[in-house]
């Protein structure tokens, strides 16, 4: 009794399209993640910390020199990193990830996910103005990639599991598991599933658990307090949103100018972004590094009018030269700032200043949503940040705004989608083809089907017709062709009825008969189902070949792939 319930139980953990084992590998995915994650933030902090010579002043420590230096040193040391790493290794990021979920079913390679660990550390420890989310992404979408290649999960499994490890990666980076689960499929899946929810939740989950419980749970990124009965005047959240869309795309245009600039010299590129950044901060140390003390005194409304104007326009400086010259890192720490720092400055100019904080908070969502075009992990972060709803209202209004200035007026993209089409990558963000594009061949072809060729003799076609095979497969010299069993008996007794059919060939006889438009398309490698409708684009192609591993193949039908499209079920 006791072997079947446990044999029972195994078939639906362990079956193909479970839902249990997704689940598991998201919890695996969240823990090794976090792990991952911890181990870098420990190592950028003690890092930091002994060059601060235990002091606990951040980068304001520093003397001037020491700040102009720092981002210099980094430069240096990324340029012998890159010289020491392999050319297909050095691609990284958010927009690696993306780009691997489109165009690589999934599969992000080990070697690049080492490089972007140690690149990312370089570049945060050397006070670049970067965050670690992009890192983290990379990191966390590695690893689960990884473990799902480990089990054999299919394209489109591997494309949830990088999800899973998204949402890890923000949930432990900054302790925002609902923004994590939002910005996975927001920003880096681009689509909402409902069977991907569960197992990305259970990665976020268990992710921020995982990073509690080893670093404590002091705030990892940034603690807001302020009054929430307080009234928010509406007219100047309607210009918080303007003004935040407008810097995001101000912004985005700058990132853009440098980018044009197409200076192909890397170590020019590096030393350049160091220089910059480090003159900067030698004037400005609120501006390096991470930012998240810079968010802190922002909130706590330490930093007064001009100097907050002063930290705007440094970091927006600071950070397009740092993203458009290819530094390894994010923006979306850099963005936060920037949003705040917007926020702040428009809570001043208000008739009432009591809740700056919040007006700050509301702005970092802004101007998070307006450049990556990701409201709602925007709005989930300010609601895990304030940890109170009353926030939600004045959020939502900036947030529309924002979007619909930078997007409608600015007709600004995401910022992804403008550094993946810098790298010649025109990544879709069409809701049914990318549907169409994240789902694969390999995953609804069928083996049941039987192979006819010229070196089979007549005993062997007469077992082949006997089969009870729905589909038979013409192999011919330099083509082959699909029919139905019922059509190759029925051919089959027509030939078992000529007198003269010991002096014909069997197999010519029965070739001779294929229809017009019976050809099958066979392709070396999997590919989407959007590549699939454009091959059967042909009228003469009623079916793909596919190779399902290093021995077997794969058969779809033109019918088949019709009815995956217009039927009820998953293709998880």
């Amino acid at each position: 009794m006791s072997q079947q319930f446990l044999s029972h139980w195994r078939s639906i953990v362990f079956q193909r399209n479970g839902l249990a084992l997704l689940s598991v590998l998201g919890v695996a995915t969240g823990l090794a993640t976090s792990l991952v994650i911890v181990g870098f933030m420990l190592a950028i902090d003690l890092t930091t910390s002994a060059l601060q010579a235990g002091q606990e002043t951040g980068f304001e420590g520093f003397s001037p020199w020491v700040r102009l230096l720092l981002p210099l040193t980094g430069s240096v040391l990324l340029i012998l990193l890159y010289r020491l790493t392999p050319t297909e290794r050095q691609d990284v990021g958010i927009t690696h990830v993306i780009d691997r979920l489109q165009r690589g079913r999934g599969r992000l390679p080990l070697g690049n996910t080492f490089f972007q660990f140690f690149a990312a550390l370089i570049t945060l420890t050397g006070g670049f103005s970067l965050g670690k989310e992009g890192p983290a992404v990379h990191v966390g979408s590695g690893i689960a990639s990884r473990l799902g290649l480990a089990v054999h999960r299919s394209p489109s499994q591997l494309r949830l599991l990088t999800g899973c490890g998204t949402a890890a990666a923000i949930s432990a980076a900054f302790g925002t598991p609902l923004a994590g689960v939002l910005f996975a499929m927001e920003v880096v899946l681009m689509e909402y599933s409902l069977t991907g929810f569960i197992p990305i939740i259970a990665a976020a989950v268990t992710a921020t658990v995982s990073t509690q419980f080893i670093m404590g749970e002091h705030p990892v990124f940034l603690q807001v307090s302020f009054d929430s009965s307080a009234d928010l005047p509406f007219v100047w959240l309607v210009v918080l949103g303007v003004a935040t869309g407008a810097i995001a795309a101000l912004m985005h245009k700058f990132i853009k100018q440098i980018l044009a600039l197409n200076i192909v010299n890397r170590e020019w590129r590096f030393l350049t972004a160091g220089l910059i950044t480090g003159l900067i901060g030698m004037a400005l140390p609120q501006i390096l590094g991470l930012g998240y003390g810079t968010m802190n005194s922002i909130a706590a409304g330490e930093l007064g009018f001009m100097l907050l104007l002063a930290v705007l326009v440094g970091k927006i400086a600071a950070t397009s030269v740092a993203v458009g010259f290819g530094i390894p890192a994010g923006i979306v720490a850099p963005s936060l700032v920037i949003g705040m720092a917007t926020g702040a400055l428009i809570g001043g100019l208000a008739p009432d200043q009591s809740n700056n904080a919040v007006f700050a908070l509301v702005g970092m969502a802004g101007m998070m949503s307006a450049l990556l075009h990701a409201p709602l992990a925007a709005l989930t972060a300010v609601l895990e940040l304030s940890l109170t709803a009353e926030t939600m209202f004045p959020a939502m209004v900036v947030v529309v705004l924002s979007n619909l200035t930078c997007q409608v007026v600015f007709l600004q993209p995401s910022i992804f989608q403008t550094l993946l089409s810098n790298k010649g990558l025109n990544i879709s963000t069409h809701p049914m083809r990318n549907a169409l594009a994240s789902r694969f061949l390999t995953e609804i072809a069928t083996t049941q089907f039987v192979i006819i060729n010229d070196q089979m003799d007549e005993e062997a076609i007469r077992d082949v017709a006997a089969s009870n095979r729905r589909l038979v497969i013409f192999r011919l010299a330099k083509s082959s062709h699909l029919v139905t069993m019922n059509a190759l008996q029925k051919r089959f007794e027509k030939w078992q009825g000529l007198e003269n059919r010991d002096d014909i060939n069997l197999f010519q006889y029965l070739a001779n008969d294929l229809p017009d438009r019976s050809r099958i398309a066979v392709i070396q490698e999997d590919l989407s189902l959007l590549e699939g409708l454009r091959i059967f684009q042909s009228d003469d192609v009623v079916g793909i070949q596919v190779p399902l591993d290093e021995f077997r193949i794969g058969l779809i039908t033109r019918s088949k792939l019709s009815s995956v499209l217009t039927t009820e079920g998953d293709l998880h």
